[in-house]
């Protein structure tokens, strides 16, 4: 027995052969640690995976919704009280005269229709009376104003102005003037 201890050279202890062994053993434990990770499941994350039909059948319940809106969730729009209706209305057509006015001064003429003064709202008629004169009636709803030239402009916005912005309230039983 005792050759076969004979056989088996010894250790030689080199200078530093310590941190070579070190070394040696830090790389075989890193190998061992690699493989185990390798072989390990990957990291699962915390959150439960959704089932593969809930995606289609929210897109469903959002088309349906888009399309057949329940009442709850369709807005009530305010309506407009006729007096802030004709408020606006008289204010729009004071810019349009304003606008039709300097026309004839820049071209001694009434424009042919609003087109040719730019954007023209829809609500608005213009007619040329011949000279300088013209009409201009508007309509919002039930509500319909005219203006002739020949009047004053003050007289077209009255008290419009003051109604848009707040300042002014008409009383409930005041019907608009036509």
């Amino acid at each position: 027995m005792r050759d076969k201890q004979e056989d088996k050279p010894k250790p030689v202890n080199l200078p530093g052969s310590s941190e070579y062994g070190d070394a040696l053993s830090d790389i075989l434990k890193d190998q061992e640690r690699r493989t185990e990770l390798r072989g390990a499941a990957g990291p699962r994350s915390g959150r439960p995976r959704l089932h593969p039909s809930v995606p289609p059948v929210l897109a469903l319940v959002s088309v349906w919704l888009w399309v057949f809106p329940p009442a709850a969730l369709v807005p009530d729009v305010p309506s407009i009280p006729p007096a802030n209706q004709e408020a606006g209305l008289r204010i729009e057509m004071s810019i349009q005269v304003g606008k039709i006015l300097q026309y004839v001064a820049d071209n001694e003429r009434p424009p042919g229709d609003l087109g040719e003064l730019g954007n023209s709202p829809v609500a608005l008629q213009y007619v040329p009376l011949g000279g300088n004169a013209f009409q201009l009636t508007g309509q919002t709803g039930d509500i319909t104003v005219d203006f002739h030239s020949n009047d004053p402009v003050s007289d077209l916005l009255g008290d419009a102005i003051a109604i848009v912005s707040g300042g002014v309230s008409p009383t409930p039983s005041e019907e608009p003037s036509i």
